[in-house]
């Protein structure tokens, strides 16, 4: 299954992630934009960034589903606030999306999120 979601990644701009509900318990699914790091990794950036109700999610259980093109796959999420790295990830954002990409998309810069694959 890693094979086909790693293809599908390769060939998408946004990728469906579902997480748990830290109150409700409920599964809530949301269309993010990413970039892949080396193959091995999904970085997602919160565009509330730690503000945002489903990295909130994740701090309290860091179970993750990725989903693109009918494949998926559940992993486990690794939050990080490393600022010197939000910004090298942002600009990698910025290069992957070109013109669809704006500044006013991400209006809190303070965390990120790696998935390994």
């Amino acid at each position: 299954m890693r094979g086909d979601l790693l293809d599908k990644l390769r060939q998408s701009n946004e990728v469906e992630i579902t997480v748990t509900g830290r109150k409700s318990k409920k599964r809530f699914t949301t269309p993010v934009w990413f970039i892949l790091q080396d193959d091995k990794k999904v970085i997602l950036v919160p565009t509330k960034g730690s503000h945002n109700n489903w990295f909130k999610n994740l701090e309290r259980n860091p179970q993750i589903e990725l989903g693109v093109g009918g494949t998926s796959a559940s992993l486990r999420a690794t939050l990080a606030r490393d600022q010197v790295e939000v910004n090298k990830i942002l600009d990698k954002f910025r290069t992957k999306y070109g013109s669809m990409w704006s500044e006013s998309y991400y209006t809190v810069r303070d965390t990120y999120v790696e998935v390994p694959l």
